[in-house]
């Protein structure tokens, strides 16, 4: 059997296998960049969610505040 024949049989599945783990590793790669990108955005969703409910506390702290005013009022009048 010539030699080259023998070459290839080994070639062949070397190629295969280094091929097969380069296409692994790009899309191990790139799912790893898109799990990244989707963990930023959902902290930026998550900071801005808690910023809107500050700002409802707050909000809500000022309507009991004045509520409080309001039956004090109340009170008085009776």
């Amino acid at each position: 059997m010539p030699s080259w024949i023998i070459e290839e049989i080994v070639a062949i599945p070397v190629i295969g296998f280094v091929l097969v783990a380069v296409i692994r590793l790009i899309g191990t790669h790139l799912r790893s960049k898109a799990e990244l990108a989707r963990d930023v955005e959902y902290r930026a969703i998550a900071e801005r969610a808690v910023a809107n409910q500050e700002a409802l506390q707050s909000s809500l702290s000022g309507i009991e505040a004045r509520v409080a005013k309001i039956e004090h009022v109340l009170k008085d009048v009776e």
